[in-house]
């Protein structure tokens, strides 16, 4: 008898280790609205349920939303009101896994704030009148030290990517990655935009290169991943930089 209860005691533990483990978030939500809709979406380590509790007051949060069973989560909310702020949390049926806000547009919405974009993809889309000039049919590059996010970095990023487009030297390397992101924009490469710190994430499905950039439009990262489905998992939202309009300096 003591047997069996040790052994269903145990049992009963290694399936409570299994059903507790903590899900956890990969980035912060993600939200895209319209005068009367939002969307929100997050990412989490395991799959898990799809919860979403929203309001007009983050201390009452009197409605909710329910999605699949996935690690890549999304919920669409229609008829909302037109220019006003919602508050949600996120997680699964068991677990609040974030906070945040949202407005919808409308008359009397927040004016948006273009900053992020425009630091970003002014870099991408430099004044007409001081483009660099071509050297034997390139782009000539700024200096490096205005192209590269943080030079302490830049040395060992070229030993382990600069074969990857067969740089010459650090600077050559860190050339090649800023044209990268000024073709981006000529032909409208795919983009991600990260709006939780900023980052500019660039991918090539032809050449298969990767460039990740900084709120300043400074090279974090140049590199061709392995992994096929490396850009489809990476975060941020959508953006085309050849649909928007910026700002002149």
């Amino acid at each position: 008898m003591r047997t069996f209860v040790h052994w269903f005691f145990c049992v009963i533990a290694c399936l409570s280790g299994t059903l507790l483990h903590a899900v956890e978030l990969i980035g912060r939500p993600q939200t895209s609205t319209t005068g009367n809709s939002a969307t929100i979406q997050w990412r989490t380590d395991v799959d898990c349920g799809t919860r979403l509790q929203y309001g007009v007051s983050l201390a009452t949060l009197d409605r909710k939303a329910e999605g699949a069973v996935t690690s890549e989560h999304s919920i669409q909310l229609e008829g909302l009101a037109p220019a006003t702020t919602y508050y949600f949390s996120a997680g699964s049926a068991r677990t609040k896994l974030a906070t945040g806000s949202f407005t919808t547009a409308g008359a009397g919405a927040a004016a948006p704030q273009p900053s992020l974009l425009r630091r970003v993809l002014d870099v991408i889309t430099p004044d007409k009148k001081a483009a660099p000039a071509a050297v034997g049919g390139a782009t000539q590059a700024p200096p490096t030290r205005q192209t590269w996010g943080h030079l302490d970095s830049l040395q060992d990023h070229f030993e382990r990517h600069g074969r990857d487009f067969s740089s010459k030297s650090p600077d050559d390397y860190a050339a090649q990655a800023w044209r990268f992101l000024q073709r981006a924009r000529a032909e409208n490469l795919p983009m991600k935009l990260d709006d939780t710190d900023g980052t500019l994430r660039v991918f090539d499905p032809t050449t298969r290169a990767f460039g990740a950039y900084n709120g300043g439009g400074r090279t974090k990262t140049f590199f061709k991943p392995d992994n096929s489905t490396y850009w489809q998992r990476q975060p941020g939202r959508v953006v085309k930089p050849a649909d928007l309009r910026f700002s002149s300096r």
